[in-house]
């Protein structure tokens, strides 16, 4: 059986989490199951990964002989281009990571046009290739909002627009969205209580308020702070659950609460896995 499953919600909902508890119970059921989180070296999404040309690719392997295995290992090729998943590579000297990093796909580092070219064709792909079960995190609205959103100032009709093109393109693989509603707040602190640098200090927070603050739509909404960055989590949110409401596939919305998670998740992988008879 080929089918894909979708999971998304707002940072500190748990998606990481109920992804890989989903995979874990599809194979204990006896099914194999691809699961790709944010960051994997991924068949449709481009998450934290570089665009380099071929040529650039190859003067790099060039320079760097001692990396070609990993980055064999960790790139696709799209037409013309590479693409790294780069924080995938052990032991980044700090110039390459930096390199990488301003080659990245996503934040409006790459045209709009090229990125959309190249996102909408990986779908495409992706639904005519895939076999068996696969499991995404993030890949459809997170990722994909944060971009036409933040960085291009998107009206909602043309996200809504986008997003119904990309799930086009998998609709021979019976696409199921499982979106984790939580309270914005609340699954923030969680967010800033667990993404912890190598001392063990709370830097997330900071972090993703300055990348919000100073993003095209951040300044357009005079954004500001942490009250700025609850507003936009909240405005995604129901961005994404509008958008929900207008896609012709199975959704499921599932109210957590972040202080009492596991419960839920366990009846509702359980019910998901029953009803898709996986």
């Amino acid at each position: 059986m080929d089918k894909l499953f979708i999971v998304e919600g707002i940072p500190g909902s748990g998606k990481t989490t109920f992804a890989k508890a989903l995979a874990d119970q599809i194979q204990t059921n006896g099914d194999e199951v691809h699961l790709y989180v944010e960051g994997d070296l991924h068949p449709a999404d481009m998450a934290w990964s570089a665009l380099l040309t071929v040529g650039e690719y190859n003067l790099l392997c060039t320079s760097y002989p001692d990396l070609v295995g990993e980055l064999e290992r960790n790139k696709t090729v799209w037409k013309q281009y590479v693409i790294i998943a780069y924080t995938k590579i052990h032991n980044l000297e700090e110039k390459l990571f930096h390199y990488f990093e301003s080659k990245e796909i996503y934040d409006a580092r790459t045209d709009a046009t090229l990125f959309c070219n190249i996102h909408k064709d990986r779908w495409k792909q992706f639904g005519l290739d895939a076999t068996g079960i696969a499991i995404f995190e993030c890949a459809l609205l997170q990722n994909s909002i944060n971009e036409l959103l933040l960085f291009h100032c998107m009206e909602e009709e043309a996200v809504t627009d986008y997003i119904r093109h990309l799930v086009d393109a998998v609709k021979r693989l019976n696409p199921v969205i499982i979106y984790l509603e939580v309270d914005t707040k609340a699954a923030i602190e969680r967010a800033a209580r667990e993404r912890l640098d190598s001392n063990g200090k709370r830097v997330w927070e900071h972090g993703i308020t300055q990348y919000i603050e100073n993003s095209p739509y951040g300044r357009k909404y005079g954004l500001h702070d942490i009250d700025g960055m609850y507003q936009y989590f909240e405005t995604r949110k129901q961005l994404e659950l509008r958008i929900l409401d207008k896609l012709p596939i199975e959704t499921h919305c599932i109210s957590i609460d972040v202080t009492r998670q596991s419960e839920v998740v366990v009846k509702a992988i359980e019910e998901l896995c029953h009803n898709n008879r996986v």
